[in-house]
């Protein structure tokens, strides 16, 4: 396969498929855990709300898509680690309505508005950490770093 078309459409499906999930575990356990550890008021709380939990949603996709990119997982995956966030942030909210989980879900923003809003960071990080990872990985084929050689 053409490292033009292993960049746009996607080489390694497994690895493609490994880092969104790995990533969206990743996030859903922090989330998970700042919303447990805010409910059992346990002193990590503040550090899993303000520092951890931010960290994932805003400022994680970039760099992740751009490992994908390089990696050579494709396009829609590494736009797909941009809509993570907010797609385990809907869920979450969702679940813990149901559930009666209390200061989740109670808020005055509505969750359909701060979920695209969270999608829109996410997706504009996450391309262009993906053209930061395409640019890394055509250079490194130029440079012969790195080189599959099975694309002769």
């Amino acid at each position: 396969m053409a490292t033009s078309e292993a960049l746009l459409v996607g080489r390694e499906r497994d690895l493609a498929v490994k880092l969104v999930g790995g990533f969206a575990a990743l996030v859903a356990l922090a989330m998970v855990a700042a919303v447990v550890a805010d409910l059992v008021d346990a002193p990590v709380a503040a550090v899993l709300t303000e520092r951890v939990v931010p960290l994932l949603v805003f400022y994680a996709p970039a760099p992740v898509a751009a490992l994908g990119a390089y990696a050579r997982c494709g396009g829609p995956a590494c736009l797909a680690v941009g809509i993570v966030p907010a797609v385990v942030f809907a869920v979450l909210v969702a679940v813990g309505t149901l559930v009666g989980v209390p200061n989740v879900g109670g808020g005055d923003a509505l969750l359909g508005s701060l979920t695209v809003g969270f999608a829109l960071v996410g997706v504009s990080g996450a391309f262009l950490g993906y053209c930061v990872g395409v640019a890394a990985a055509m250079a490194a084929d130029l440079l012969g770093i790195g080189s599959d050689d099975s694309e002769a």
